[in-house]
């Protein structure tokens, strides 16, 4: 069962998040890294709007970037489950596996700024991934799935 370790990396400067987004998709392009699922999202007011997604690249459909956004912004559980399929079924896993204090953790991390990339991936490409990350005023990092957990979440249900 591989791990697959979620990282927020967390911006008070717009572009520098763009920066860095543009390093993780090309080095998604050239099959640098392996992800499982990205996104740039931003803060505005305490409502979770996905700026870009990793839409071509990752295989976890959406499921742990929704589950992330579901855990920050408990309100917004029922909007984060059209931020992609499954995301609502990793809540409470990725909640019991990383447990409250890191729960709390990952939500004062996005305090301290308006803009995040949420990117979760196979933990061997755990250097790869934060090499492309340079511009993070702040970064919270946590093993909150396993791969097996992210497939069953995006399986189609029958």
């Amino acid at each position: 069962m591989a791990d697959v370790e979620t990282l927020m990396a967390v911006y008070s400067d717009v572009l520098k998040a763009e920066n860095d987004w543009a390093a993780l998709d090309s080095a998604a392009q050239a099959s640098e890294i392996k992800l499982a699922d990205a996104a740039l999202v931003e803060n505005r007011d305490g409502e979770v709007v996905i700026l870009k997604r990793e839409e071509h690249h990752g295989w976890g459909k959406g499921a742990i970037v929704g589950a992330v956004v579901g855990i920050i912004f408990p309100p917004s559980i029922i909007a984060s489950a059209a931020v992609g399929a499954g995301g609502g079924a990793l809540i409470s896993r990725m909640m019991r596996r990383l447990g409250r204090g890191k729960v709390m953790e990952l939500g004062s991390t996005f305090d301290g700024g308006n803009w995040a990339i949420i990117v979760a991936y196979p933990i061997e490409s755990k250097e790869a991934v934060a090499a492309k990350l340079q511009g993070a005023k702040t970064t919270w990092t946590a093993v909150g799935a396993t791969e097996e957990e992210v497939q069953e979440a995006t399986e189609p249900s029958s």
